[in-house]
């Protein structure tokens, strides 16, 4: 699902942000990247959206190597996962509605198809009743529900999450998060990047826990188990870190 391999990044004042860093997360995992800040994890995130670009190294999302598309292809990458960004994003002149709607109009969706779609997710959502709202008439809290029902409109496979919750009270925070497991159980592949701790140890999903651009530790205690019976990738044979306790991983999957 989302793979890198021994991926480098380094900024062109000399940081380093990510160094050497191997990650596999399967098909329909709940992962959170943790550290501090300045640890890698928001350059980790930004490198799968296709923000920020490697030094070294590859990543593959959905078994294509996005280290190689060329700059017109960035805008199909994106619109084929989900996006939540911390400060949400939304369009200030459109309704919650139009927010959602226009993820779906950008990729040239069945009008009908939207008019079904937008109210659906945004009942999924808990926003059934704020469709003609603006986001200056929305609570933080809602307007993230917005920012997610935005990112899994299209029904994307994979959601990725930057510090969703990092401008929202503690409970409102708490509740973004088990929106996004109900979206989990689902079937979408989530990935979050926080730094609430509190909030990770009460959800026990996989952690994988980044430290001046490594791996520090990558703790699988959400149930997962890897299918170690997967045959080897004759070309990449080298997953040997804590991070691949599966040992010779078949990439691209």
């Amino acid at each position: 699902m989302i793979e890198f391999r021994n991926v480098t990044k380094v900024y062109e004042t000399g940081i380093a942000a990510v160094n050497d860093i191997s990650l596999y997360i399967e098909k329909g995992e709940f992962v959170f990247i943790i550290g501090q800040s300045g640890c890698g994890k928001s350059t980790l995130m930004k490198m799968v959206m296709k923000e920020v670009e490697p030094t070294k190294g590859h990543i593959l999302v959905n078994g294509i190597d996005i280290t190689k598309i060329s700059k017109r292809r960035i805008p199909n990458l994106r619109r084929s996962m989900g996006i939540v960004f911390q400060d949400f994003r939304l369009l200030p002149d459109k309704t919650v509605y139009e927010n959602v709607a226009y993820a779906m109009r950008v990729i040239e969706a069945d009008p009908k198809i939207i008019k079904k779609q937008v109210p659906n997710v945004l009942a999924l959502v808990g926003l059934a009743n704020k469709e003609e709202f603006y986001p200056d008439q929305l609570s933080g809290g809602e307007q993230q529900r917005v920012a997610i029902a935005r990112a899994i409109v299209n029904n994307p496979s994979v959601l990725v999450a930057d510090e969703p919750t990092g401008n929202l009270d503690p409970d409102t925070a708490w509740e973004i998060m088990s929106l996004l497991s109900d979206i989990n159980r689902r079937g979408t592949t989530v990935v979050v990047a926080t730094h609430a701790k509190d909030i990770v140890d009460k959800m026990q999903k996989r952690v994988v826990t980044i430290d001046k651009g490594n791996i520090l530790s990558d703790n699988e205690n959400s149930g997962y188990e890897p299918n170690v019976e997967e045959p080897e990738h004759n070309n990449y044979k080298d997953f040997t870190g804590p991070s691949f306790p599966w040992n010779k991983r078949k990439a691209g999957v």
